[in-house]
């Protein structure tokens, strides 16, 4: 009984150790990017976004909550839009049209 706990904290611990463009795959694929697609564009955009902008990445979500159905990624870029940072767009949208061929 004793020895579940440390097991089940150090299952807690590992799953919150996702990599962000583990985090990033996990919310394209809940807009609707497919898989391969989400996992490929999270492994880029990691390397290409500042924090600060992979977290405004994280939010699309909270911005528009009555879509309807899947997002594209030009969707995406579109909610991703400000004057003040066009990087987001212009990053989202070579890592979607490179991941998708």
């Amino acid at each position: 009984m004793k020895m579940r706990a440390p097991v089940l904290f150090a299952c807690v611990v590992l799953v919150g150790c996702a990599t962000p463009a583990q985090r990033i795959a996990r919310k394209l694929g809940e807009y609707g990017v497919p898989p391969r697609q989400a996992q490929c564009m999270g492994d880029r955009l990691q390397s290409r976004l500042t924090l600060a902008q992979l977290r405004r990445l994280e939010e699309i979500g909270k911005m528009v909550p009555d879509r309807s159905g899947p997002m594209s990624v030009g969707d995406i870029a579109r909610q991703l839009s400000d004057p003040r940072d066009p990087t987001v767009v212009i990053e989202v949208v070579k890592a979607g049209v490179g991941c998708a061929i």
